[in-house]
This record gives C-alpha cells, structure tokens and sequence, in this order.
C-alpha cells in the first residue's frame, strides 16, 4: 500500500467517523429508509445455508444480520466497513440478536488483504460508490471469490431520479443552487449513476453475466414534515451545502423542504420513493 492509498484511507476513514456519529442515532431511519433494497438485494444473491458471504459498506449491520440468519447454521456472514462507530453498533445487534457466525471488520475492501476464493458471495447495500478506484477495488473483491462466486450490489441512480433526493434537494436548491458533487464518477453517493460506467466498471474488474435492472423502492423517511426536515439538514453533505449560503436563503430553503414534503405525509409518516440499479453478477 503506497503513502497515497494510505492518504486516501485516511481521509476517508475520517470522513466516515464524522459522519457515523449521525448513523448510529438514526440506525432504524436509515434501515427503514434502505430495507427494500436490501431485501432485493437479498433476494437477487439467491443464498443458502452454509454458505460465507462477505457485506460490503456494511455500516450498522443491519443486511449482515439477515445474511448471518439466511446463511445459518454452518455459514458466516462478514461485515466490512471503515466507520468504527458503526461496527460498534453493528456487533452490539449481532450480540442482542444471538448470532454468532457473523464478524465484523474494520478496512477498506478496496485493498483489504481478502484470501483468494474466501466468500461465495459479496453483496452491498449502497456500499460500493465510495471507492477512490472502483476497478481495483472491485478486482479485490473478485479476488475473493471463488470461480463462479456471485455478486449481487445497489447503488443509487442520479439524483433526479429518486423522489427523496430530488423533491427536497431540489426545493433547497431552489434558493441555494445545487451542490457540486464533484465530476461524474467521482467517489460519492452517485457515482454509479451512470449505467454504462457501472458494467464497465465490474466487467473490467473480471466479472461476467452481469445483469442491472432499475428499481424503485418506497422509502420510509420520518414521522412527519417537520421530522424529516430535521434529518435532512443533518446530513454533513448538507450541511456542507448550506455552510457558506446567506442566512435569509438558508431559512428559505429549509421552509422550502418542509413545504415540499406535505404531499408525502400519510397515516405511516413521510414516505418517497428511491431508484437505484441492482446489478448481479458472477466472477
């Protein structure tokens, strides 16, 4: 590993600590909010008893669990992940869930040393846009599996493409202007939004039989309008995004959200849909 993969590493496990301290207190929102795609990501992985299947970006550990349970008795379900924080809580469930073949590991699954042909399968939930070399990181984890091993991943799809990023991001930037995401491709949330660059990306790094299929899933966002408001200026990319705007347009946009999301408050709160690709596919 040279000093620049160590920088990178670095930085972003930093990043993620910053963060995880949000996604550990809103563990429940966020597995209400992505359950749907784990589950199709699930179904998609097609798993069996016995089998070790390896989690990628596996944050509170909430797909891992459900893996460790599908995978039962003999199998194992491996968590990685960089936040710290996040494993904590991801073992605690694993400990109040009394399951015992499932581990979590702290690295990056870009160059973490996986042994050759250890997993059956790998899966994610919306873990696998991050990486600062997705081609490296997903040759590693071919290097993981064994010949014919599957891989079954989702990750979002552009952001005017899902309700919840498009109706409150677009009611903000309404007053603020969108934030810079950075160029296409750049690691982030919606670095895969690109069809084409996602199969490229996996066939180059030794996978065939890749099949993407979109889906749209309900997302459950909160309580009420005001609830998600909340959680939404919560969030550090927002915050980001709103750290350097006029107080007066600040307030507007916040307004402006809250507004946006009447239309989605039902008798179970706020729910918006969510698009992203589901891709399958085999080393």
């Amino acid at each position: 590993m040279n000093k620049e993969t160590l920088r990178t590493y670095s930085e972003q496990r930093e990043s993620w600590d910053r963060e995880a301290e949000l996604w550990v207190r809103e563990a429940e929102r966020f597995d209400a909010m992505d359950g749907a795609f784990g589950g199709a990501v699930l179904e998609a992985a097609r798993l069996h008893p016995g089998e070790r299947v390896l989690d990628v970006g596996c944050g509170n550990g909430a797909m891992t669990l459900e893996t460790a349970r599908q995978v039962s008795p003999d199998g194992e379900a491996v968590g990685v992940d960089l936040a710290a924080p996040m494993l904590k809580l991801a073992r605690s469930r694993a400990g109040a869930a009394g399951l015992s073949n499932v581990q979590f590991v702290e690295a990056d699954a870009q160059t973490h040393e996986f042994e050759k042909g250890e997993f059956d399968a790998v899966i994610s939930r919306f873990g696998v846009m991050f990486f600062e070399d997705p081609v490296a990181a997903f040759t590693n984890l071919a290097h993981s599996l064994g010949s014919g091993g599957r891989l079954s991943i989702v990750c979002w799809q552009d952001v005017l493409q899902s309700e919840w990023t498009a109706v409150i991001g677009g009611a903000a930037a309404a007053h603020l202007g969108f934030p810079d995401f950075g160029p296409p491709g750049a690691p982030g949330p919606f670095s895969f939004a690109d069809r084409e660059r996602l199969e490229q990306t996996v066939r180059s790094a030794g996978f065939g039989e890749i099949t993407i299929e979109a889906i749209t899933k309900p997302m459950w966002m909160g309580d009420d309008a005001e609830d998600v408001t909340t959680f939404f200026t919560s969030l550090e990319i927002v915050r980001e995004w709103f750290s350097d705007k006029p107080q007066e347009k600040v307030d507007a946009a916040i307004d402006a959200v809250r507004e946006a999301l009447g239309p989605y408050v039902g008798p179970r709160g706020v729910v918006m849909s969510g698009t992203a690709w589901l891709l399958t596919a085999r080393r």
